[in-house]
Formats: structure tokens, sequence, C-alpha cells
């Protein structure tokens, strides 16, 4: 039961255009708040390649590697070059360090965290027995690697 539509109204109904849909939304452009999230992504991955780069030439990972590179096929030569490298180390956070001698630089490694039969071999290695075995070379190696590690 539709009642009977007048001339005019048909007319008008003809020029009636069926709705339009919007277009589907597209993946890009992105919105204003994943720019954001990407920016923050890339200065974040950016940050860490920065901070893996100057760690790797930080006065701890200089020393720890230089460690490393001591020949120990002299012994006495190694606790000699091992005591020049933790005192290289120590003066860039003290100054004083660089002035100590014997006992007092001996003092200065273990208040530091060193144990003092090794501050002592590290001290006075110049003058005393060259060290007896691989086992002391180790464990000094050890312990000044430990050192390096706590305090450059």
């Amino acid at each position: 039961m539709t009642p009977e539509m007048s001339p005019d109204i048909l007319a008008q109904l003809e020029q009636l255009r069926d709705i339009r849909l919007p277009e589907p939304i597209g993946w890009w452009p992105l919105a204003p708040g994943w720019w954001i999230a990407l920016a923050v992504l890339c200065a974040a991955i950016l940050a860490v390649m920065v901070w893996s780069v100057l760690r790797k030439y930080t006065t701890r990972y200089l020393a720890l590697r230089e460690l490393e590179q001591i020949p120990v096929d002299d012994p006495s030569s190694f606790a000699i070059c091992v005591s020049v490298l933790l005192r290289r180390v120590a003066i860039t956070h003290d100054k004083t360090a660089g002035q100590l001698q014997d006992a007092g630089w001996a003092g200065f490694l273990a208040d530091h965290g060193m144990a003092r039969e090794m501050a002592d071999k590290l001290a006075l290695s110049p003058y005393a027995q060259p060290l007896s075995d691989s086992t002391d070379v180790a464990a000094l190696r050890s312990a000044a690697a430990q050192w390096i590690r706590r305090h450059a």
C-alpha cells in the first residue's frame, strides 16, 4: 500500500543519488602518532649504537684489552707492566695515585678493593723475586682485571 506519488515527487526522487561510501583507509600516510613512534624507535636504535661504540673505547675496556695483551713469558716483567697499567687507570680517577710509591701504592690498591697479597706483589714486583709460577701470573691477571672492572 504505497500512496501514489505526484510527478513532482517522482522527479525529485530521480535526482537523488545513492549513498557514496568513503574510500577504504590505507596504511599510508601514517597518522602523526605513528610518525612519533617511528622517530622514538629510530632515536633509541641510534642511541644504542652510539653507546655500544663509545663503550668499546672507555678506559675500562681499553685497559682490559691491554691487560690481555701483556705477555706472560717473563713473570716479573708481567707484574711490572700490570702495576704500570693499574697506575694509569688509577690516575684517570685520582691524580694522587701517580705520586704513590711501594707500600703507599700497595695500600692504595688494597684500600680500593684489591686483595692485600696481590697489591703487595704488584707494588713490590720491581724489587722482589720474580713470580714463582703460572698460577701466580693467572691470579695476578684475574685480580687486576677485577680491580679494573670496579674502578675504571
